[in-house]
């Protein structure tokens, strides 16, 4: 009985150690209440959210690179952000600052992803095989006999 009362009592102590790690992790948004249980949650979290005026997020199409600032507008949850994404009327209404951003952007990264070593093997494959039907000697001399008819 002795040895049954000290693994069990052992195995009450180890979970009530991990029970206060746990609760050690526990931590909440000074703004909205929320509880996270994880740091890296809750530090994901303060990023995501705009704290200096207010616990909201703002709409992604704000700013100079959309035509007259933009949506602007702002959600107090993530659900409600995420449903306006997907129907946000100025997703795409770019500024002209916008469109070279953006689309300045999509080239470059459509030029960088050229395989640039295969492009040009191919295109030295196509001049071999254009050029490999050809006899130069019969050409040289086609271009012989022009030039001596030229002369006289």
């Amino acid at each position: 009985m002795k040895k049954f009362l000290s693994v069990f009592f052992a195995v009450l102590f180890i979970l009530s150690s991990f029970s206060m790690m746990a609760a050690a992790w526990e931590t909440s948004c000074p703004y909205c209440g929320e509880v996270f249980t994880t740091e890296a949650a809750y530090t994901d979290h303060m990023t995501l959210y705009n704290h200096a005026d207010g616990h909201y997020i703002v709409c992604p199409f704000t700013g100079k690179d959309y035509k007259d600032g933009g949506c602007g507008e702002q959600f107090a949850t993530k659900a409600a952000y995420d449903v306006h994404v997907e129907t946000c009327k100025h997703n795409g209404d770019y500024s002209a600052l916008g469109y070279l951003k953006y689309y300045g952007g999509k080239l470059f990264d459509s030029v960088k992803a050229v395989k640039w070593g295969d492009l040009l093997g191919g295109i030295v494959s196509i001049i071999k095989a254009i050029f490999a039907g050809v006899d130069f000697k019969e050409i040289i001399s086609f271009v012989k006999t022009i030039f001596n008819a030229i002369k006289g």
